[in-house]
């Protein structure tokens, strides 16, 4: 009797591990799109601590925490490259001070 019991259960599943439910990726969130890559930029100022820089033409950059260090010494009026980059933490940009050659991931907070 008990291996009819330990058949029927396998048969109809009641052994089986629960069945596993692919869950879709979350969407990555949009981040805005910058029209203007390349150089020929100004840098207009670098405000909290290096967290954040704005360019000539109105656009604010979040710089990554890991960066602020480095945007924290820029000088007003230095001049500025943008470029893609492979993103990171959702910092998909790269702002390049192109006068002291150093470089900081970013991502675009707004435009202008």
């Amino acid at each position: 009797m008990r291996a009819v019991i330990v058949l029927f259960a396998l048969l109809c599943g009641a052994c089986r591990a629960p069945a596993r439910v692919r869950v879709p990726d979350a969407p990555a969130t949009a981040s805005p799109s910058y029209g203007a890559l390349g150089s020929g930029h100004r840098l207009r100022a670098v405000s909290d601590e290096g967290r954040f820089v704005t360019l000539e033409d109105g656009s604010r950059w979040e710089v990554h925490p890991r960066d602020w260090f480095r945007a924290i010494d820029w000088e007003p009026g230095a001049a500025i490259s943008v470029r893609t980059t492979r993103a990171e933490d959702g910092y998909a940009y790269e702002v390049v001070n192109t006068n002291d050659d150093d470089g900081a991931m970013a991502k675009l907070v707004s435009r202008r």
